[in-house]
């Protein structure tokens, strides 16, 4: 991969092996997101899996931030 221009502010890449030309975004605020969700849904008390469906976060990840969250597990 190496560097190739910008696009709209946000830098492009090009694989050095097939040509391949993206523009890549960060996945951490996306997952940000994600998990407030996630963390707002686990205060109204909607079980585990029905969270899984809309969020598209693992049932797991889930059950992770149910443990750390100290209102959900009230």
């Amino acid at each position: 991969m190496r560097k190739n221009g910008s696009n709209k502010g946000k830098a492009k890449y090009t694989c050095m092996g097939c040509r391949h030309q993206a523009v890549f975004t960060p996945a951490a605020p996306i997952r940000a997101v994600r998990y407030a969700q996630v963390e707002r849904l686990l205060l109204e008390r909607v079980s585990q899996r029905a969270i899984v469906r809309p969020s598209g976060v693992a049932r797991m990840t889930v059950a992770m931030l149910a443990k750390k969250s100290p209102d959900a597990a009230e």
